[in-house]
């Protein structure tokens, strides 16, 4: 009887094991990618802080610069770019947040863009929200 229990029980595992690799090798599965957005322009020009009137964005061509007291020097120039970052299953492809990705030198900071439009940049980073209103 006790063999016929350890047979039993063997198989049931050896069973249920089986279910379970097939279950997991069946899922879909989630890639996360990031890849340029199609439109990688920022109105040229200075953009001011909603909370800072001295303080805001340069943009020229693919630089940006941030800066305080309406000053910033050529160190504070850096190249951006935006991005997609994309949420992949089998089935469907979902952007999931465009990114404004500061770079200087060989580090880069990230920043969530929320709104942009011709006049206005609404941008997180580190859960702090920053607006800047588009002035000449």
């Amino acid at each position: 009887m006790r063999k016929l229990f350890i047979k039993t029980s063997k198989s049931i595992f050896l069973a249920l094991t089986v279910l379970f690799i097939t279950q997991i090798c069946n899922e879909n599965k989630t890639i996360k990618y990031s890849k340029p957005n199609d439109n990688q322009t920022l109105k040229k020009g200075e953009w001011i802080s909603s909370s800072d009137s001295l303080a805001g964005i340069s943009i020229r061509g693919k630089k940006i610069a941030f800066f305080k007291k309406m000053v910033f020097n050529s160190e504070d120039i850096c190249e951006f770019s935006i991005i997609d970052s994309i949420q992949k299953n089998d089935n469907s492809e979902k952007n999931i947040g465009t990114f404004l990705l500061v770079v200087k030198n060989k580090d880069s900071t990230k920043y969530k863009i929320l709104k942009r439009s011709d006049k206005l940049l609404v941008i997180e980073s580190r859960n702090k929200t920053e607006t800047f209103k588009f002035w000449r």
